[in-house]
């Protein structure tokens, strides 16, 4: 892209032992010293659809606030047939890894928790819902979810804290962003 100070596409492969479980791709553009944009696209095979490919996609910005880079992060979630296998922490590592530091340095990651998230499908290894006689087996994953945004959040300043949550799942979290699998 003409102009941007960075338009970097990178791809990667999570696994879990000798099975890929997706191919990613990351895109990092830096259209100016106060904006950015990161997109991720995972492709991964379906577990309900034998020899099929499943796409998903997301993608955050950040903005400039102050001597800040702000991103509001808007409902990162990976598929179900991938939580809990690292694939969400890869992401943002190779994310962190690849940007600047002018930028890394600078950067505040914040966003809403919401108790819609606070329960998830149980998948087996190979991706398949795991169910009973009741249907779908759900998961409290409040604490994983939490765990997966403090890893990445550093104190803006001594004593403060990075998340806040009920036990219904509600929240927000804000920090300095850090590489979630140092």
């Amino acid at each position: 892209m003409g102009g941007a100070l960075l338009d970097e596409v990178c791809g990667f492969g999570c696994r879990q032992g000798e099975r890929v479980l997706c191919k990613v791709s990351l895109r990092i553009l830096v259209s100016s010293p106060s904006h950015g944009r990161v997109s991720a696209e995972i492709f991964f095979g379906d577990p309900f659809r034998k020899g099929t490919q499943s796409r998903w996609a997301q993608s955050q910005s950040w903005f400039e606030k102050g001597d800040d880079l702000i991103m509001c992060v808007q409902r990162f979630s990976v598929p179900d047939a991938l939580k809990r296998r690292g694939v969400g922490s890869r992401i943002w590592s190779e994310f962190y890894r690849r940007l600047p530091t002018s930028i890394r340095e600078r950067m505040i990651l914040k966003g809403k928790l919401s108790s819609t998230d606070a329960r998830v499908v149980k998948t087996d290894e190979s991706g398949f819902t795991v169910s009973n006689h009741e249907g779908p087996i759900l998961i409290n994953q409040i604490a994983i979810r939490n765990r997966f945004w403090t890893r990445m959040l550093a104190e803006e300043s001594p004593g403060q804290r990075v998340l806040w949550c009920d036990e219904e799942g509600n929240g927000a979290f804000r920090g300095r962003f850090r590489d979630p699998l140092d």
